[in-house]
């Protein structure tokens, strides 16, 4: 028989754990991307996602100068250990710019809004701003809602 308060007690734990891995990870990323993006004349990052139906993704990601011009996202590695929490899905190539700026709005959304791709789903951006040092995760939850009445004649 399956004690189900040793499993719930065990994905507490493990929870628990994740959040504080997240947490480390999101920091880590954060450190690395900053020094890549001023390098670039980057001034800000747009970062757009959306998700429902059980399946989600980032859209786009805009870089802009100070002026708010698009500029590419350069195609820089990041440095041997500065985003180990990037995966490399078996490969020894480091992971690119554009790489660990997605994986970072994965990790801010599954910190701040888990399951933001489930049914209705949500939308939002993580906008960078290089110069402040300041990364801001806007979020959208899609919800759908009845508003039941009765009325006896």
């Amino acid at each position: 028989m399956i004690n189900i308060e040793a499993v719930m007690a065990d994905f507490a734990v493990r929870q628990a754990e994740r959040q504080v891995q997240v947490a480390e990870e999101i920091q880590q990323l954060k450190t690395a991307i900053l020094p890549r993006l001023r390098e670039a004349g980057i001034a800000r990052v747009e970062i757009r996602f959306d998700g429902c139906g059980d399946s989600g993704a980032v859209e786009e990601c805009a870089c802009l100068d100070a002026a708010g011009a698009a500029i590419p996202c350069p195609e820089v590695s990041l440095m041997e250990g500065e985003a180990d929490s990037v995966a490399r899905a078996g490969s020894e190539e480091l992971p690119s710019l554009g790489q660990a700026l997605e994986q970072l709005t994965y990790l801010a959304l599954e910190r701040h809004h888990p399951g933001w791709e489930i049914n209705d789903g949500a939308c939002g951006e993580l906008a960078i701003d290089v110069d402040e040092a300041t990364f801001v995760l806007d979020c959208g939850l899609r919800f759908t809602a009845t508003d039941d009445h009765r009325a006896e004649l």
